[in-house]
């Protein structure tokens, strides 16, 4: 009997272990409104990860050209934004779209390195890709290819909070219900707490009363 229990014991340890232990692959491409000839966004990179278990991404990114630059200091000009989407898939997901934006002026000004942070729920699915930068002034970086893209890529986890047992609170004043209606569930509470009500509002009708009414003063001795 003892080595059934703990056989039943490793079965549910090891199936909790897997619901929440979830592995795969996970690639994120991103693309943003700059430079583009045809539709509105153009692809900006990728970032691939074969195990999200292990957390290590691939970046890959386009340099931008003079031309980014440029259509960039024209956002900057106005206090715009700089919007970036990007298109999650992965193993169970055949593919979401995200939407994130910064300043143009701060990307510019952080000499276009962002932070990306990718939000996963316990079940591997992505619900939120956002793109931040940082305080800091860094000068652009260029070589042959262009000015270079620096990016750290983060992947985070969303903890669900507990859902409460609705059910099981409707039965139990369910219950609790039927129990009164029949006289089962008796009633220990003080008599003060079963008719608080009615008590309190006489109380505080008598103390009004005895201040809008003092006793008459004492006629003074002749």
């Amino acid at each position: 009997m003892k080595e059934l229990f703990l056989i039943i014991c490793l079965m549910k340890l090891f199936h909790y272990g897997m619901s929440i232990d979830y592995d795969g692959w996970l690639n994120i491409k991103i693309e943003h409104t700059l430079n583009c000839k045809d539709g509105k966004y153009c692809s900006r990179g990728n970032i691939s990860l074969k195990s999200i278990r292990a957390g290590i991404a691939t970046i890959e990114q386009t340099p931008f050209t003079k031309q980014h630059i440029e259509q960039l200091k024209e956002i900057a000009e106005i206090d715009g934004f700089y919007t970036v989407k990007t298109l999650v898939t992965s193993a169970d997901n055949k593919g979401t779209e995200l939407l994130s934006s910064v300043k143009a002026r701060s990307f510019l000004e952080n000499g276009l390195s962002d932070v990306i942070n990718a939000w996963m729920l316990p079940n591997g699915a992505v619900t939120a890709v956002n793109f931040q930068v940082t305080n800091s002034s860094k000068a652009l970086q260029h070589n042959k290819d262009g000015y270079l893209i620096n990016s750290k890529f983060f992947l985070r986890y969303v903890e669900q909070a507990p859902v409460p047992d609705t059910a099981s609170y409707i039965q139990k004043l369910e219950r609790e219900r039927e129990a009164r209606e029949k006289g089962e569930l008796k009633d220990n509470r003080s008599f003060l707490a079963k008719y608080w009500m009615y008590i309190v509002p006489i109380a505080i009708f008598v103390m009004i009363s005895g201040a809008t009414n003092p006793e008459p003063a004492g006629q003074a001795a002749r």
